[in-house]
Order: C-alpha cells, then sequence, then structure tokens
C-alpha cells in the first residue's frame, strides 16, 4: 500500500500539512482525484464511508519547545509521547470525525526570554500541557451532496501555503466553532466551490468581556489544462472591549457582512468615526497548478488595516499589507522522485508607518495578539516578521526524505538587531503495507533573543540557544 493508496481510502483529510506533499503528488500522477487543498480539513466522497487510523508519536527535545503547526502537541525539554485513535465517516446526509488522544511528558524548565508585546506569543512560549486524556478533533456535519451545516472542535488551514497563511493554520490547538458551507468541494461542469461561514465563542464571558472570532472564507477553482484557484477569507475578533454600548453575540455572528470602507462605518453606535478596537483580517490569494509540470504556484496577499474609500486603497495599496508567496515542483530535471520548493511569508510592517499609523501583524493586546492557548492560529512567525522556507528532496509511494531549511527573523522593523530563527530539518517516513514509519530531526539556532542591544557589526551577540528536536512517528491505517 503507497502513501497514495492510503490518502486515497481516507474519508477526511485533515488541516495538518504533514501529507500535502503526498496528496499533491497523488493527483498529479493521476491516482487521486483534484480536490483543492487550500481549505481544510474537507472529507472525500469515495467508496469508503468509515476510516480508523492509530498515530502513536514519541518526543525527545533537549531545550525551549519551537515546533510549528502541531496543534496541541506541545513539545517542552524532555521525553514525551502521543497517542491517538481517528474515526471519520461520510455518507449521503451525515459525517463526523472524532480523535481521542493521550499525551504524556516528563518536560523539564528551560530558559524563557521574556519579550515585550506583541512577540510574547511565539513557537517558544509555554503552553498549557494537555497532559492525560481528551479530544484532539470532534466534528460532526448534516449535509446533503456536500453543502450543510455542524459543530466542530477541530484544527482549520485557510491558504495555499504549507509553512503558514494569514488567517487560520494548525498552529494551535483547535477551538469549538459552528461551521456553515461545504465540507467537500462542490463541482459544477470546470468549476470548484469551497465555502464556509465560521463562528466561534473564544471564552466563556458574558457582556462586553465576552470575545468572538467570526469569518467568512470561500475559493473558486477552474479546472482547465492549468487548474487556477482564487479565494479569499475575512475574519474578525470582537468583543472583550467596553465600547458605551451592547455588543451581543448577534452582532459579532452579523459583522462579517458590514462594509469595507471607513466611511460606510462611521454611523455605526459601536465605532468612532468609523473606527472600533475589534481585528480584522483579510486575505486573498490565487494558485495556479500545471498537471503536466507537476507543479504549483500561489501567492497570498493580506490587509491588516481598513482603507477609509476606495481611492485609499488606490493611493497606498500597499498599507498593512502582508505577502506569502511559494512554489512547488515535482518530478523536477525530469526525475520523477525529486521534489522541490520554497515559501517566504513576508509581515515586516509597512513601509509606509514612518508617517502614517500601520499596526503590526497579530497586534491587539486584548485578543492575546491573535493567539488561543499561548499560541497564534495566523502566521506562527508573528508581529513584524518574515520567514523563508526551502526544501529539496525524494519522494515517491513507498518513502520519502526531504531536508528542509527555514530562517526566520521576529521584530525586523522595530528592533536591531531582530530575532532571528535557523533551522535544519530533515523528514524520512517510510510506508509498508498498512503501517507507516516516520522519522523527523531539527536543529535549531536562535540568536538575539529577547531583543538585546547587541553591537553585532562588532560580533556582539547574545540571547543565543540551540535546540535539537527528535520526533519517532508510527501510523497505521486500521479500517
Amino acid at each position: 500500500i503507497s502513501f497514495t493508496n492510503c490518502l486515497k481510502s481516507q474519508t477526511y483529510i485533515s488541516a495538518d500539512p504533514y501529507y500535502l506533499f503526498n496528496y499533491e503528488l497523488g493527483q498529479f500522477n493521476g491516482q487521486l482525484n483534484y480536490h483543492s487543498t487550500a481549505m481544510r480539513p474537507f472529507y472525500n466522497n469515495n467508496s469508503k464511508k468509515l476510516m480508523v487510523r492509530y498515530t502513536n508519536e514519541f518526543y525527545y527535545n533537549n531545550n525551549a519547545s519551537n515546533q510549528e503547526n502541531m496543534d496541541l502537541r506541545y513539545i517542552g525539554k524532555g521525553f514525551g509521547a502521543f497517542t491517538s485513535l481517528m474515526i471519520s465517516g461520510y455518507s449521503k446526509y451525515f459525517a463526523f470525525n472524532i480523535e481521542p488522544y493521550s499525551l504524556n511528558d516528563n518536560y523539564k524548565s528551560f530558559n524563557i526570554y521574556q519579550r515585550p508585546n506583541p512577540y510574547t506569543y511565539l513557537n517558544d512560549t509555554k503552553t498549557e500541557i494537555k497532559n492525560g486524556v481528551g479530544l484532539r478533533k470532534a466534528d460532526i456535519y448534516l449535509h446533503y451532496n456536500g453543502l450543510g451545516f455542524g459543530i466542530a472542535k477541530e484544527n482549520m488551514w485557510w491558504g495555499p501555503g504549507i509553512q503558514g497563511s494569514f488567517s487560520m493554520t494548525n498552529n494551535t490547538t483547535g477551538f469549538k466553532n459552528y461551521m456553515l458551507g461545504t465540507i467537500r468541494e462542490l463541482k459544477w461542469k470546470n468549476i470548484g466551490l469551497l465555502g464556509r461561514y465560521t463562528f466561534s465563542e473564544l471564552n466563556n464571558k458574558t457582556g462586553y468581556e465576552a470575545t468572538y472570532f467570526t469569518s467568512l472564507t470561500a475559493q473558486l477553482t477552474f479546472y482547465s489544462e492549468q487548474i487556477i484557484s482564487f479565494g479569499f477569507s475575512r475574519n474578525y475578533l470582537t468583543g472583550g472591549v467596553d465600547v458605551g454600548v451592547p455588543w451581543t453575540k448577534e452582532d459579532a455572528q452579523k459583522i462579517v457582512f458590514e462594509g469595507v470602507f471607513i466611511k460606510n462605518l462611521q454611523q455605526l453606535d459601536y465605532t468612532i468615526a468609523g473606527h472600533d478596537p475589534w481585528d480584522q483580517t483579510i486575505s486573498l490569494w490565487t494558485d495556479i497548478m500545471f498537471p503536466r509540470n507537476k507543479m504549483k504556484m500561489y501567492l497570498e496577499i493580506g490587509f491588516n488595516d481598513n482603507r477609509f474609500n476606495f481611492w485609499d486603497f488606490i493611493v497606498h495599496p500597499d498599507h498593512a499589507m502582508g505577502s506569502i508567496i511559494g512554489f512547488r515542483k515535482y518530478g523536477l530535471f525530469n526525475y520523477d522522485d525529486l521534489i522541490f520548493g520554497f515559501e517566504y511569508a513576508n509581515l515586516i510592517k509597512g513601509r509606509h508607518h514612518i508617517f502614517r499609523g500601520t499596526p503590526n501583524w497579530f497586534d491587539r493586546i486584548h485578543y492575546d495578539d491573535f493567539s488561543y492557548e499561548n499560541r497564534r492560529w495566523g502566521a506562527h512567525s508573528g508581529s513584524d516578521s518574515d520567514d523563508l522556507l526551502i526544501f529539496i528532496g525524494i519522494m515517491n509511494k513507498k518513502l520519502s526524505f526531504i531536508p528542509s531549511i527555514n530562517f526566520e527573523r521576529h521584530g525586523v522593523s522595530t528592533y536591531r538587531p531582530p530575532e532571528i530563527k535557523m533551522e535544519y530539518k530533515i523528514d524520512f517516513r517510510y510506508k509498508m503495507k498498512s503501517l507507516e514509519f516516520g522519522f523527523l530531526y531539527e536543529n535549531q539556532f536562535e540568536a538575539h533573543l529577547g531583543f538585546p542591544p547587541d553591537q553585532y557589526f562588532i560580533d556582539e551577540i547574545t540571547g543565543k540557544r540551540r535546540t535539537n528536536t527528535f520526533i519517532i512517528k508510527l501510523y497505521k491505517q486500521l479500517y
């Protein structure tokens, strides 16, 4: 049984980008039907209606935690183990996924560098370790031909990238949410549609202290010789601040449908001249797949500040803007097993900040800077940052060996010098019948942690840290 056959038999494709390479390669090789992977999770409408999958992972880490896109699987200093059993099903009117887990560790304390906001929620921040038994995922949907509604506690991913996204990733624990929309791609002739409205109550408080997350996300895909997708996601964090008038759950549920420009919001009673204390992000993306060349190129652009009117956007279209660009190429140099790609995320504060107020990405202290349980659900590099990933390796139906390099900076335009992180990774996987073995090694070097005023041009480099991480993974599809 190959990686692709295993994916083909799965009823549920999770938000985790762990299998994204395998899924795309299976599509290019004609073993899987084309289905956009930019909005996950989604369900497969195949002949298999039930899936049972067992996961066992073992961790060793000799310093601070800093793994990205690991949902609730926090890896501290020391040994840890994660075990889960995922059961998912899909039928004509009903779909579900549930994954109970067990997490155990003997993690020890490590040096924590103090940072100012909004840099306190990077991935070396300690989280509430969820030892014992719990639910990693639990969702249930009523639908007809893939269109429906439901309730879920799971991770989501919105965007074409593999390292990050502006709107939603699996970098933190999945939170409870209500959803209305598609649970798989709906196709009509050569057009595919994905879309979902998402609403969540992020705390248990009432009145103005209650905090809400509201999102509207959709994508259109045009299938032809090249497969072209266009998507968007509008996200709001509201509540948690006394604006002088009541702010209710019903108000939060409707906010993604309000006007985009400030001039259209000036008469609303919760704004001051059209401005509010809420946090809004909008991202737009496009990706192009070249089936003959086995290549995918993509671009995501995000904005985290309103414009007064359309002309304000024309004058400064790059105000408070971030970008993610990348490509993935399978069969490099006509060698079927060779894969190569890169991704670069730029969240550095805009150049107009010297004369125009420019908010940082994910910078609202009353919303814990766009984080949930001490991890951001957007791009993990965070505010005023950039993040470069380059990978090249070998991948076929039985095994994959993919080394990569990741270079990340924090506080790029705010501090001199910024924090830096250089990470070298080896990701090895081998498939044997229904059993999959994985081994991941990371060697990470960081410097200028905590933003010390280092005179680096005379070789003064402090705030240094080196971390080695080993992860062994065992997966078995039981049914």
